[in-house]
């Protein structure tokens, strides 16, 4: 009976550490794990346009739903970037069940250090602390037709060129290059 409570508290112990190493961990990171549940996610991605064939880079990709709806529901490629080793464990073994490890890849990287070059879309559930750190210096690297979804935080200074009504997505396109010769 001893053996069987010890056996018992070690596994609550180790429980209540892994929930804290996934959870609260993270927030000294950038932001604290929050998922976001799936009808808010196909507003998202149907709120930012997006096409069959461009690629999404989810910053902060949790257990790697967005990425995993993103390739299966709108045949987007793309990168989900982790900082914590255990979500990015959970996100690949997520995505080999959902038979989508081809077209999607997660990797763990600080977000600050990546290179966004590639991204057609950018899906940023980050708060406004991370958001300021990483604005305005990753405009720099995006394409000049990515587009910036952000879920629940703006990206202060910026003015969002779409807000849906209840003032949850913000969408922003760089339009860099768009309009010729039309200098101020």
């Amino acid at each position: 009976m001893g053996l069987t409570i010890f056996v018992i508290s070690i596994f609550a112990i180790g429980a209540a550490l892994l929930l804290a190493a996934i959870v609260i961990v993270p927030a000294f990171f950038g932001a604290p794990w929050h998922p976001i549940s799936g009808r808010d996610l196909k507003r998202a991605l149907d709120f930012c346009d997006a096409r069959a064939g461009e690629r999404i880079i989810d910053l902060g990709s949790g257990d790697g739903r967005v990425l995993i709806a993103a390739a299966k529901d709108y045949d987007l490629a793309g990168t989900g970037i982790e900082i914590d080793p255990i979500k990015v464990w959970l996100s690949n073994l997520r995505l080999r069940f959902a038979g989508v490890q081809n077209r999607i890849k997660i990797v763990r990287a600080n977000l600050f250090d990546y290179d966004y070059s590639e991204a057609d879309i950018l899906f940023l559930y980050l708060s406004h602390q991370t958001l300021d750190k990483l604005f305005p210096k990753i405009l720099e690297q995006l394409k000049p037709t990515a587009r910036i979804l952000c879920y629940r935080f703006c990206i202060r200074g910026m003015a969002p060129d779409k807000v849906n009504a209840d003032k949850t997505l913000f969408l922003y396109t760089m339009n860099k290059g768009a309009r010729v010769n039309q200098f101020r």
